[in-house]
């Protein structure tokens, strides 16, 4: 195979493009999945919500977050109050504070973890919050890291595989020029 052609270096370029538009075409529709599976309400205030998987669950404040086409700013959810009851048994769930915060940043969305909680079935739940002061956003995830984590994981392994193609190309071709005989 001859690979002294210049062209190699056009086709090692193209094949790098194409590693970060794959990237972004595998990021972009999942991205926006990891947003809308959070259940979003406003507080104070009491809601009925639908938890579709056993497991840990973390209560984010989200300190800028657009909702109902309203948008909120608050720095801190000081006062806030949180009960979680399972609607089908009445029996209370335990809500304590998360052993380390996160926090995360979606376009307009910033949130910090203030609260997690277990619950062993799903089911419909009835969230009542009170807060003294403004009213805020929070946002209940299940394994929202871990998901955003695999996300940005396979974002780079993608971006990654097409600058390695690219890399090979080009070094094959550089070694290919350097074997070839010096033209008098």
């Amino acid at each position: 195979m001859n690979m002294r052609s210049p062209l190699w270096f056009v086709v090692a370029g193209v094949i790098a493009v194409a590693g970060f538009v794959a990237a972004g075409l595998y990021l972009w529709p999942r991205f926006a999945s990891v947003e809308a599976g959070m259940i979003r309400i406003v507080a104070p205030g009491s809601a009925s919500i639908t938890l579709e998987k056993p497991g840990s669950y973390t209560i984010f404040h989200e300190k800028q977050s657009v909702m109902d086409g309203k948008y909120y700013a608050s720095d801190t959810a000081a006062g806030l109050q949180v009960e979680l009851v399972a609607e089908e048994s009445g029996a209370p769930v335990r809500i304590v504070a998360p052993v380390g915060r996160t926090s995360y940043s979606m376009g307009d969305r910033k949130g910090e973890s203030i609260f997690i909680f277990t619950i062993d079935r799903p089911g419909r739940y009835r969230l009542t919050t009170g807060v003294t002061g403004e009213r805020v956003v929070l946002a209940i995830g299940q394994r929202i890291f871990g998901t955003i984590f695999t996300l940005v994981a396979g974002t780079i392994a993608i971006a990654s595989a097409g600058l390695a193609i690219a890399g090979i190309i080009v070094a094959l071709v550089i070694w290919q020029r350097s074997k070839a005989p010096a033209k008098a």
